[in-house]
């Protein structure tokens, strides 16, 4: 089965592949890691978004949150998502965090990469 996905799978290099550091964590830190995902139906159906807050070393889950709403995009449900990051966020009190998510275009304008167009 292995072979048969390998033979199936594209052949090409992205791009440009982003380099992320690896965070470091000291035994007396505490370090918090948020994710977020969002997805939607085709031509603006509708879309859920979700967000996930742990606390390392122990990847206990502080919260968790998502919601439904019409009329979204693809991208609008992932920064829905990054929004429900935020609000989880809120409240703790963190000095760093490490924000995982799936959608480039997000990330990338996080990371003031790419610009944000209205």
């Amino acid at each position: 089965m292995v072979d048969e996905a390998f033979q199936i799978s594209p052949k090409k290099e992205p791009r440009r592949k982003i380099q992320t550091p690896i965070p470091v964590i000291r035994a007396d830190e505490e370090l918090y890691v948020v994710s977020f995902d969002g997805s939607a139906r085709v031509k603006r159906g509708g879309g859920a978004y979700s967000a996930i807050l742990w606390k390392l070393p122990e990847w206990t889950v502080i919260q968790a949150r998502s919601a439904y709403a019409e009329d979204l995009t693809v991208n609008e449900a992932e920064y829905h998502g990054l929004l429900l990051c935020l609000d989880l966020l809120s409240t703790v009190d963190c000095k760093r965090v490490v924000l995982c998510g799936d959608s480039n275009l997000v990330i990338r304008q996080v990371r003031g990469e790419i610009e944000c167009k209205v």
